[in-house]
């Protein structure tokens, strides 16, 4: 063998631990990443959250919000619809003897009958004079622009500026109004939104009515 050859071989054995060094350094290498990544913890997006002492998974249920309920201004078993509602057909007016409208309810109820908050609001006004053509009245205003006005009481337990909630003892039922004659003690209950008048039928079930 002469000393080329002998040089050759030599140059080629280097090269092949060289590249077998290369190999086993790179294999290293990705082994060492793989298990770098597997103890990776996950990301916050996905990480368990504690919610109240307890390990809960996902998004937490917020609690049931309870809100208030329109109700009848009177108790619904004492109640007797005297007048209804009508917003489409002219009805006759044993006051003015003449055909209107009727754009509210008119209840009737044993005289000291409770009258109550339809829902909850702040008393806006007042009338304890006995205006011959409502009687004694109550507004509330509510939310969404919403009122309610009771009319002919007998009595009034509220004041201008006072916060009600549905089912809060505003007065008692009674007959001072003269714009609509009944022999019963009564409440006439009106409902406006946004000045305008509303069929109280959208919020209140009236005695034997389905239409809440």
């Amino acid at each position: 063998m002469d000393f080329r050859t002998a040089t050759q071989m030599e140059k080629t054995r280097r090269n092949a631990i060289a590249i077998s060094t290369l190999l086993v350094v790179l294999m290293l290498g990705l082994t060492t990443t793989f298990i770098a990544i597997s103890f990776v913890r996950p990301s916050s997006n996905n990480k368990i959250t504690e919610d109240n002492g307890s390990l809960v998974g996902g998004p937490t249920t917020p609690a049931p919000v309870i809100t208030a309920s329109w109700v009848l201004p009177i108790e619904k078993s004492a109640a007797t619809i005297l007048k209804a509602a009508d917003f489409d057909m002219v009805q006759f007016n044993n006051t003015t003897k003449w055909y209107e409208y009727d754009l509210g309810y008119t209840l009737g109820a044993a005289s000291g009958t409770d009258v109550v908050a339809c829902f909850d609001g702040k008393v806006t006004s007042v009338i304890e004079s006995g205006d011959a053509s409502t009687g004694k009245l109550i507004r509330i205003q509510h939310k969404d622009g919403l009122e309610t006005v009771y009319s002919s009481l007998d009595a009034v337990d509220v004041a201008v500026g006072d916060e009600v909630k549905s089912g809060d003892r505003i007065g008692t039922v009674g007959n001072s109004a003269n714009y609509e004659v009944f022999d019963m003690p009564h409440v006439r209950l009106m409902m406006y939104q946004n000045g305008k008048p509303v069929n109280p039928e959208n919020f209140v079930e009236f005695p034997g009515n389905d239409n809440k």
